[in-house]
């Protein structure tokens, strides 16, 4: 046997010649185009607790009993703009506005009730993670006010405060459009990208007289309440008009008798109207929220009406205005004569969809602790938010949670000298609001607001609380997208013949442009030569393909 005749015929074959892939990037010559996109994250809220031992003030008469407590919470700085990536820590500081309203120890001598205000500072490291370059924005609420008396000048408060935050990242991306000198058969989506374009703050000075009319003559405001409540709002290219009120809950006292009877509360609203001058990028619309914490209520007297009871002070007003642009997306790509490769990065952008108000009725019968004694009369009725979330539906918006009614009550024992006690009960409601738009899948943000609170003796064992809940929500959807990146032609050394003619069968999943890429021709000459339509295929039908 020759050597020949011993070697099996698979090693006959002629070897293959060794095929070298090289990438050629041509960073250089590629064409994009750079759009903002805003990235947003909402952070989880955090609950952080202030302890602090409040003195009754020199000229305020012993505490015996507290009867409610108050706190309305405001951050120092409500944005912190281009974080540095230098630790997950960020520095909160601001303070609470405690409102008390205690009976003395000698009520002949100082009245029924006695009105205290403080103010508690608070600093906290608070811990979250951050992208580099981001602007917090920032928002507070006192959840709950737990408190103790200690003794008669003194009382110890334990606030629980709920900590908000939305990050926002402003990131340039860059779309590609293409390459100079070559011809890239490019599929293309079209997708809705958006940004924060501006943000802006802006103040309104209001000096309003309250339109309380009494037989008597006012004497002292006990406590306020003060809400700022947007009722529309209308962008333009050159300004923002808002129309709104701010909802006022007063409890006070006018000169008489009787020092029981003398305690009054009253609600008024008061209607303003803002212009904020804007320039604005895009047409994507915006949202807005406002801080009413430098609004008071003062006893003055007027030069035309006499002594009146006057809202002074400021809003502000923080803008936020989104510009928004529907472009093309290049989602795939191939060369009829190279071989083209890239990458896709994911991003995601926010689109707003609407904004929408809700308002519902709460109304829960209540029935105070029998050692109360018989209830007489109720001296006043306010409420809080305790909490609340929102839901998307098939076009709707659906808004749940609690808030917690409190109320001063006087009640009467065996005939004698009456009584005042508190009442704090968690009451629960539920906001249904109609958003055509809405699939459920949206991202929705929340501003709850309590107006017309009232509250009516039912008997002597029970009364009824009442109160209209207002839920106006911002609503956006999450649009994901991918951007081509890194283009390159890949060359090989070995060299690769395609039939110029061929008859193709299509499979499940086939459609015109994962046909004319596999095959290196255009859509447009496989669409011609088999009289078709853009869209899936049938599979197994036969197509001829002429590169």
């Amino acid at each position: 046997m020759t050597y020949e005749k011993d070697i099996p015929d698979y090693a006959m074959v002629p070897a293959r010649e060794i095929e070298e892939k090289v990438i050629v990037p041509v960073t250089g010559n590629a064409v994009y185009t750079p759009v903002q996109v805003t990235n947003i994250t909402e952070k989880p809220k955090t609950v952080i607790t202030i302890e602090e031992d409040i003195l009754v003030p020199d000229t305020k008469p012993d505490l015996r009993e507290i009867l409610l407590i108050d706190g309305r919470a405001r951050l120092s700085s409500r944005e912190i703009d281009r974080i540095n990536k230098t630790d997950d820590y960020i520095g909160l500081s601001g303070e609470v506005e405690l409102q008390t309203l205690y009976m003395p120890e000698n009520r002949k001598a100082a009245g029924p009730v006695i009105a205290v205000q403080t103010r508690v500072p608070f600093k906290e490291r608070w811990h979250t993670d951050i992208a580099p370059e981001a602007t917090l924005i920032l928002d507070c609420r006192t959840e709950k006010i737990e408190y103790m008396v200690i003794n008669e000048r003194k009382y110890r408060v334990k606030i629980s405060l709920a900590i908000m935050a939305r990050e926002c990242v402003d990131r340039k991306v860059d779309i590609f459009e293409g390459i100079n000198g070559e011809e890239i058969q490019m599929l293309k989506e079209r997708v809705e990208i958006s940004s924060i374009a501006l943000r802006k703050k802006d103040t309104l000075t209001i000096s309003e007289n309250l339109e309380i009319k009494e037989d008597g003559n006012f004497e002292s405001i006990l406590k306020q309440d003060i809400n700022v409540v947007e009722n529309y709002k209308q962008f333009t290219a050159e300004k923002v008009v808002i129309n709104g009120f701010i909802f006022v809950n007063l409890l006070y006292t006018v000169t008489g008798e009787s020092p029981l009877d003398c305690i009054r509360q009253a609600q008024e609203r008061v209607e303003f109207t803002q212009f904020i001058p804007v320039k604005q990028q895009g047409s994507g619309g915006g949202s807005l929220c406002f801080d009413g914490s430098g609004l008071r209520v003062k006893l003055v007297q007027d030069e035309e009406a006499g002594e009146v009871f006057r809202l002074e002070g400021e809003i502000i007003t923080y803008v936020e205005l989104y510009a928004g642009t529907e472009r093309e997306i290049i989602v795939d790509g191939y060369h009829r004569e190279k071989d083209f490769i890239c990458d896709f990065n994911e991003e995601r952008s926010r689109t707003p969809v609407a904004s929408a108000a809700g308002e519902a009725s709460v109304r829960e019968i209540i029935s105070p602790d029998a050692a109360y004694g018989e209830i007489e009369k109720i001296l006043y009725t306010t409420c809080e938010i305790m909490d609340s979330e929102s839901r998307g539906e098939q076009g709707k918006v659906i808004t749940e949670g609690s808030l917690q009614a409190k109320m001063i009550c006087m009640s009467l024992r065996d005939e004698e000298e009456p009584q005042l006690f508190s009442i704090r009960q968690e009451v629960p409601f539920r906001v249904v609001t109609a958003v055509p738009q809405m699939t459920g899948s949206e991202i929705i943000s929340n501003r709850i607001h309590v107006r017309d609170i009232w509250a009516e003796k039912i008997n002597g064992k029970q009364l009824e609380f009442n109160a209209s809940v207002m839920a106006g929500s911002e609503i956006m959807r999450e649009v994901p997208f991918k951007v081509l990146a890194n283009p390159a032609f890949e060359e090989s050394t070995a060299k690769e013949t395609m039939a110029p003619m061929v008859v193709y069968v299509a499979g499940k999943d086939d459609s015109l442009w994962s046909i004319a890429k596999k095959f290196k021709t255009s859509v447009e000459s496989v669409a011609k030569l088999n009289q078709l339509e853009e869209g899936q295929i049938a599979e197994g039908r036969k197509l001829l393909i002429i590169r």
